[in-house]
């Protein structure tokens, strides 16, 4: 739930961009566009242009942090 309010705090809305939701995760863009296009990106994103749910990224990033232990 922290992690969704720092999100929230940093970018002030509640959906990310592709570009964002990289930043956020410390991704590269174009390895971001290479694991969409293998489907292994670890957030879900939708629509035209890309974008995703704060929640979706921010448990990502709580994964990603739990793995990292």
């Amino acid at each position: 739930m922290q992690t969704e309010f720092m999100l929230l705090a940093i970018y002030n809305k509640p959906r990310l961009n592709f570009k964002e939701v990289c930043h956020a995760l410390g991704i590269k863009e174009n390895t971001a566009y290479t694991q969409r296009s293998l489907g292994v990106f670890p957030v879900p994103m939708a629509g035209n242009p890309l974008s995703a749910d704060i929640r979706d990224v921010a448990a990502t990033l709580d994964d990603m942090r739990q793995s990292s232990k």
